[in-house]
């Protein structure tokens, strides 16, 4: 497994995922203090939403590019097939694969936190919080982008679902308000369509409630989203892992 993950590191950085993520994540830190300083009040605390904002969406995108690429480009290759030649079991493939994907975006995630610190002057207990929702969040986004590359195969149609999940998971948080309407105010047609929101706020994760910009400036109050958060992250990610591992179990090479 450890030559897996050596693997995964090096495909980092020959695909330019650290210095790519890094210069983009500078350009937009750039323009949250440039937007932050034009604000007449809580100049430090709007720095801090654009920073927080603008960095969680840059590493969700780059690692569901990273992870898909990586997986079309292994299959291609027969890189997959030769790995399963040594003696490791499809299992620890999956873990390894999915460990070296985490620990790339732990890389880029440090230097992230160290300009929160610097720029923002987050109190602690927030930013603890913080930064572990948005690891979970990163760590869903790559245990869903490896299973659709998984079952998918073809890198194009891994990451439209993989950009479609993500957003659809941050957006949850509208559907469930769609839903929570009054009924004296919906109609037939919107029923229908809190019916099918219903569904899929019981499929999708609740990212909506990740990685909330304002824990980084004010005091936390409602520890009821936290808890969601811990519930989501126990039964998403071990659920998104056994179906890769009963995916890659099946395929013949």
């Amino acid at each position: 497994m450890k030559s897996i993950l050596k693997y995964i590191l090096k495909n980092g950085l020959r695909d330019r995922l650290y210095l790519g993520l890094l210069i983009t994540l500078i350009v937009s830190i750039s323009i949250s203090i440039f937007l932050g300083s034009t604000m007449l009040i809580e100049e430090k605390q709007s720095t801090a939403a654009y920073i927080a904002g603008s960095s969680r969406a840059i590493l969700a995108v780059g690692m569901i590019l990273f992870v898909c690429l990586s997986i079309s480009r292994a299959f291609e290759n027969k890189e997959v097939e030769f790995i399963l030649s040594k003696s490791i079991s499809r299992e620890q493939f999956i873990l390894g694969y999915l460990i070296g994907f985490f620990l790339s975006a732990f890389l880029i995630f440090l230097p992230l936190i160290a300009a929160v610190i610097i720029l923002t002057k987050a109190n602690l207990l927030g930013l603890i919080i913080w930064s572990g929702s948005l690891l979970a969040e990163l760590l869903i986004v790559i245990c869903f982008s490896l299973l659709a590359s998984m079952i998918l195969k073809n890198s194009f149609s891994a990451i439209l679902a993989s950009f479609a999940f993500y957003m659809i998971s941050r957006l949850m948080g509208m559907f469930v308000m769609a839903i929570e309407l009054p009924k004296d105010l919906v109609d037939v047609k919107s029923n229908i369509l809190a019916s099918i929101l219903k569904i899929i706020s019981a499929v999708f994760p609740r990212l909506d409630l990740f990685s909330q910009s304002s824990w980084l400036s004010y005091e936390i109050k409602d520890f009821e989203s936290i808890k969601i958060i811990a519930i989501q992250s126990l039964i998403y990610i071990p659920l998104m892992i056994f179906m890769s591992f009963h995916d890659f179990k099946r395929k013949q090479f």
